[in-house]
């Protein structure tokens, strides 16, 4: 079968979010054994329960793991490799930013995401490498902005713009990537990356109910060539072909996923 994960462990940071509950239930359906791992014990827990009653084959499980705080990560990678005999696959969709303005940023605030989108990602994946014997893959999630910037048009007042901690971290882990690539190439631990566009969660009952947030959603439509938003299981496929034996030969590559935005 193409895509066989059978028998491979993945462990996916935020694997319960909304583009990571997709990326767990189609890591399982290729026959991985997914560990859900995210700061939100409630939903790492859902998230796990969710999987499992829909794919019960493979094995599923789920911890508690903050990616800003390194024994956490320690803790958690060493916890997963010892229940599952080591690690194949690691999927990191981690996020975090300042809301504020770059008028209303200071320099310190940088400190707080660059912790989760730099020192955490590198971390994770430094830890989960050091249990992937013979091999594995490791995917990192960036954004469309760490590629490009945010168009102030979309973000109307008293929406605030994608602020600028997020695309600098974003932007960061796209050089992660080229960089871990070429240092593990030699071990067979492949290192690539997925970088989506616009992917709103629009069955949101809050988005459904506010008008300025469906205006948000149409500004967002009419900037991408393709002239829509990302449903949220669309970046799932190119994670599984990533942990997969079919891109074997690939490496050091960031996967843009954005219906053409970052084109423009």
């Amino acid at each position: 079968m193409m895509f066989d994960l059978t028998d491979k462990t993945a462990l996916v940071c935020g694997g319960a979010g909304h583009l990571g509950l997709p990326v767990s239930m189609k890591l399982a359906e290729q026959g991985a054994n997914v560990v859900i791992a995210d700061c939100n014990e409630e939903a790492a827990r859902q998230g796990r329960e969710k999987v499992s009653s829909e794919i019960p084959e493979p094995q599923t499980s789920w911890y508690k793991m903050d990616v800003a705080d390194e024994a956490s990560i320690v803790d958690t990678v060493g916890e997963v490799a010892g229940q599952f005999g080591g690690i194949d696959i690691m999927v990191n969709l981690a996020a975090a930013a300042t809301p504020k303005t770059v008028e209303e940023f200071e320099p310190e605030d940088f400190g707080k995401t660059l912790n989760v989108n730099i020192a955490g990602f590198f971390t994770l994946a430094r830890e989960s490498a050091g249990y992937m014997e013979g091999g594995g893959s490791i995917i990192l999630y960036s954004s469309m902005y760490g590629r490009v910037a945010p168009d102030p048009r979309i973000y109307e007042p008293p929406m605030k713009p994608n602020p600028i901690d997020y695309g600098v971290g974003k932007a960061g882990i796209d050089q992660m990537v080229r960089y871990l690539a070429v240092h593990w190439a030699p071990e067979n631990i492949r290192v690539n990356g997925i970088c989506p566009g616009p992917f709103p969660n629009v069955n949101k009952p809050a988005y459904k109910k506010d008008p300025g947030m469906q205006a948000f959603i149409k500004r967002l439509e009419d900037k991408v060539p393709m002239g829509r938003v990302g449903g949220r299981e669309e970046t799932a496929g190119a994670v599984v072909f990533f942990a997969s034996e079919e891109a074997s030969f690939i490496t050091g590559q960031v996967l843009a996923i954005d219906g053409g935005w970052t084109c423009w």
